[in-house]
């Protein structure tokens, strides 16, 4: 058997995603190391070059992809194999640069005492706004659960923007019936 990885959107709005990773490791098929395991561009109302959401048949975004996501990271919970190993999220770039370490369980920013995590590979080689994890010393039936909750910069992701620009921008710079 092998190491069984999961991944679950549990929500996705214009402006924020709630995804579970899950990992469990039989012991022999050795450690995780994923440098996209949340794809940024394939988020609900990520953006195309030409600024328009474009998702194919298959409900994915197609190729005109941005060449960067900007997300960051607001909230995660997580319970590690405790004592047995660690996993580890970071911002993928040739460059990782990471989010956080965890082992045993707990919350980052549970009680609205952190900040938010920006994103600080931005402008570095291959930094596209994915979010990778990896993992060490997970033993056999070795498991974690980590919940991720990421806000989407509207410069990247469509938050009805395009559809109806004066309902939209309706305040102070909108159009009034």
């Amino acid at each position: 058997m092998a190491n069984t990885l999961q991944y679950q959107v549990l929500k996705d709005t214009t402006e924020h995603a709630v995804i579970k990773l899950t990992g469990y490791f039989d012991g022999t098929a050795g450690q995780e190391n994923d440098h996209f395991r949340i794809k940024a561009n394939t988020l609900y109302g990520a953006l195309s070059t030409n600024g328009y959401p474009v998702v194919n048949a298959a409900g994915y975004i197609a190729n005109t992809a941005l060449s960067y996501y900007n997300l960051s990271v607001s909230r995660i919970w997580y319970d590690c194999a405790d004592g047995l190993g660690e996993v580890s999220l970071f911002w993928d770039a040739d460059t990782v640069r990471y989010i956080l370490h965890m082992n045993g369980n707990g919350e980052y920013d549970g009680m609205g005492n952190w900040v938010t995590i920006s994103n600080d590979s931005r402008g570095t080689a291959n930094s596209f706004g994915d979010i990778g994890i990896v993992t060490r010393g997970m033993a056999a039936n070795s498991v974690y659960t980590v919940i991720v909750e990421v806000r989407k910069d509207n410069a990247h992701y469509s938050r009805g923007q395009f559809n109806d620009p004066a309902a939209f921008n309706y305040g102070s710079y909108g159009l009034r019936p």
